[in-house]
């Protein structure tokens, strides 16, 4: 398996609780496995800067973890505005019932003037919608200023150099602890 920095096999080595590790960038196989296990979420960010507008389109998911044997899974997605280390928006797609594969094509607009992006980090939370309980967390990333780790800030970064276009890509999710660990923004959402 590769490590997440893609620098190699891992070969042997142990990390953090005696975890088979790399040795270089500190990834471990309980890590990786998580990322693949929680599922992945395909996003599309654009930014139009004469109208201070942060476009964010949720495309579709795939592989999420079910949540609920019973009753099957009913992901949705919350998208968190965070400025800084403060919480500034919240929005949320539609539940699709029953499905670990889910295809939302939603799209959601942030006013945030140009000057204040560099300070901006959208938090995207999967859940399961559980009418029993509260609902059951997915997985979780962090783009902009506090990004979850290199694929979050290329893609930020990606946008930023796309000037009024487009740019979708791919995120594995990450656990909720991950996410507390390396992302400030992470820890200003519920």
């Amino acid at each position: 398996m590769e490590c997440r920095a893609g620098l190699g096999l891992l070969q042997g080595r142990r990390g953090a609780g005696g975890q088979p590790s790399c040795g270089l960038c500190s990834s471990s196989l309980a890590s990786l496995k998580n990322e693949v296990e929680l599922g992945e979420l395909l996003l599309s960010l654009n930014y139009l800067p004469s109208a201070g507008r942060l476009n964010v389109d949720i495309i579709r998911a795939k592989q999420l973890l079910q949540t609920d044997m019973s009753q099957g899974s009913d992901p949705f997605v919350k998208i968190q505005l965070v400025h800084g280390l403060k919480l500034t928006k919240t929005k949320k797609t539609s539940c699709m019932r029953g499905t670990i594969d889910p295809f939302y094509n939603e799209s959601f607009s942030f006013k945030v003037p140009q000057e204040e992006l560099e300070n901006a980090s959208l938090v995207f939370t999967v859940y399961g919608h559980n009418v029993k309980s509260s609902n059951d967390f997915i997985g979780r990333i962090v783009i902009g200023q506090y990004s979850t780790g290199a694929p979050e800030s290329n893609h930020w970064r990606r946008m930023l150099n796309a000037h009024r276009t487009a740019v979708e890509q791919w995120h594995s999710l990450r656990s909720r602890e991950e996410c507390d660990r390396v992302s400030p923004a992470s820890l200003e959402v519920t």
